[in-house]
């Protein structure tokens, strides 16, 4: 089994502890590279609040979509995320074209090298990743989904009680 596999049972436990931290006012001991992503399920209409990795990119947050969680996102659901302590509605784009999913991977593992480990899709030497991996993770249902936080929209700063 592949080391990200492995990893990415290992997140089942982890995501209880990161799911309370990221939502207390300790959430600085994890919010560089985690933030909280709230949504609702499609087929269920329940809310769903998990950790999820990302990478800020100018405006956008890039977040590394495996499982099947981000198919909640495609009927323009309503989405927030708790970044760096303030929750803020957001706007969803999920990415699946080769190309471009292509360029969005070398830029987050050019910000974040971790995310090779989780994803199985590793950097070359050129810095851009690894065609086959990242075809076979794509076919496995890999994508990228790019959250755009909501211009004037309301948010919501987390403070100690």
């Amino acid at each position: 089994m592949r080391l990200s596999r492995v990893l990415q049972r290992l997140v089942r436990y982890f995501n209880p502890v990161a799911r309370f931290l990221l939502a207390t006012p300790l959430h600085s001991l994890m919010s560089g590279r985690l933030m909280l992503l709230s949504f609702t399920g499609r087929k269920t209409g329940r809310s769903y609040t998990t950790p999820v990795s990302y990478v800020r990119v100018g405006d956008s947050l890039l977040v590394p979509g495996g499982g099947a969680w981000w198919k909640n996102l495609e009927r323009g659901s309503q989405t927030r995320v708790c970044l760096r302590g303030v929750w803020s509605p957001v706007t969803s784009e999920v990415i699946t074209e080769p190309i471009a999913l292509a360029e969005l991977v070398q830029c987050m593992l050019a910000v974040n090298p971790a995310i090779a480990l989780f994803t199985g899709v590793k950097p070359g030497p050129d810095g851009r990743p690894d065609a086959a991996a990242l075809e076979r993770e794509r076919r496995r249902g890999f994508v990228v989904v790019r959250f755009s936080l909501v211009d004037g929209a309301k948010q919501t700063r987390i403070v100690a009680a």
